[in-house]
């Protein structure tokens, strides 16, 4: 499992990366009103709203837990990335949480932003809120498919190379027959009965 200290932190950092990037825009009758990142949802930001008479007014907007739960399982999710294989399940649950509170974000916001405007508001949800969505998904399928491939090779039956069936010799082993004659001067073997030996010519006894 040697991609993993390398594949796991890129998703995650590039996650924590998208949420600098605007995430929702708000916008009435066509003209935007308001863009915010990730950043400024989860830490609350200020926005300026035009007055029909006089200067124009900031308005404090609060942080969304939704998005500041979201951002730190991101960080979470970087943090277990680090750690072996074994405990991927860490990193996944992390982006998998994270992944189903910006879904969580996405359903709130569309709801409160409908109601606060009477219909008049409406939500686009930009590309650093759909690529953080993606990222942390795949941070979760990733580091499940990391933690269960470990959990399958632990398991796994092993069998020593020695292994054999009873009774099998260890190894097959070539030997001459027991009935196999040799001289014993030269080591030359004899196929028949003689008295001296056919290759170096000595008596045999």
């Amino acid at each position: 499992m040697g991609h993993r200290p390398k594949v796991s932190p890129a998703i995650f950092i590039a996650t924590i990366l998208c949420f600098l990037f605007p995430f929702i825009t708000v916008s009435c009758g066509g003209q935007k009103v308001a863009t915010f990142s990730g950043v400024q949802l989860a830490t609350g930001t200020s926005v300026s709203q035009p007055q029909m008479f006089g200067p124009t007014q900031k308005k404090d907007v609060a942080p969304e837990p939704l998005a500041a739960i979201a951002a730190l399982c991101t960080i979470v999710g970087l943090a277990l990335s680090f750690l072996p294989a074994k405990v991927a399940l860490g990193p996944a649950i992390s982006g998998g949480v994270g992944a189903l509170f910006l879904l969580l974000l996405k359903s709130k916001m569309d709801d409160q932003i409908v109601k606060q405007g009477q219909g008049m508001l409406q939500v686009n949800y930009e590309a650093g809120f759909t690529l953080t969505l993606v990222l942390l998904v795949a941070g979760a399928a990733w580091n499940g498919y990391l933690f269960f491939s470990q959990q399958a090779g632990d398991v796994a039956p092993s069998l020593p190379i020695t292994a054999r069936p009873p009774g099998q010799p260890a190894s097959p082993t070539v030997s001459p027959p027991a009935s196999a004659a040799v001289c014993p001067h030269c080591g030359a073997p004899m196929r028949e009965v003689s008295k001296f030996c056919a290759s170096c010519g000595k008596p045999l006894q």
